[in-house]
């Protein structure tokens, strides 16, 4: 009999770990989908270096001029490149209970400065160029950019329900992350 009932105590033992074991599992693989707001902010800017789809689809040219289709291919190359070539660093990390921020560091192409550069001369010296030829000059002037600008964003997130959830970035972040700022 004291075999038995000594059978029993580690048969219910053994019983007891294998469901506390699955459990346990369960409850890390369920965490997997609570991140943090670094993995978030991490998950985001590394989406724009893998240039997943859903980022380059929303490559836009901002400015004023009326592009070619060959033009508008050749700007969202520049971007792409832009992004792939992102390059940044946690500077700040603020985590509370319900909000945190981080701030994120990094230096881009500064395409901006030299479509503005390019804009000047031509309202100078290009009177006499076609429009097309005018994107044409400012296009390739932001293609030999090789100065760079450093900015920073701040990421923000609430918590809501026990997950983070980020605030969406304004026009302004986005268009750093681009080098059109």
């Amino acid at each position: 009999m004291a075999k038995k009932s000594k059978l029993l105590i580690a048969s219910v033992i053994a019983v007891a770990i294998i469901v506390i074991g699955v459990l346990g599992i369960g409850l890390l693989l369920k965490g997997g989908d609570n991140k943090t707001p670094l993995d978030l902010t991490n998950d985001f800017l590394n989406q724009y270096k893998k240039l997943d789809s859903e980022v380059v689809s929303k490559i836009e040219y901002p400015f004023n001029d009326e592009l070619t289709e060959a033009q508008l291919k050749k700007y969202k190359e520049l971007i792409k490149k832009q992004y792939k070539n992102l390059d940044y660093e946690i500077a700040e990390e603020k985590v509370g209970e319900v909000d945190a921020t981080i701030k994120v560091q990094f230096n881009v192409l500064d395409y901006k400065s030299s479509y503005d550069k390019a804009t000047s001369y031509l309202s100078l010296y290009g009177q006499a160029k076609s429009d097309e030829k005018k994107v044409d000059y400012k296009l390739k002037e932001m293609e030999k950019t090789s100065s760079k600008e450093k900015y920073s964003i701040e990421f923000t997130f609430h918590k809501l329900d026990g997950k983070w959830h980020m605030i969406d970035l304004t026009e302004a972040d986005l268009q750093k992350l681009a080098g059109i700022f």
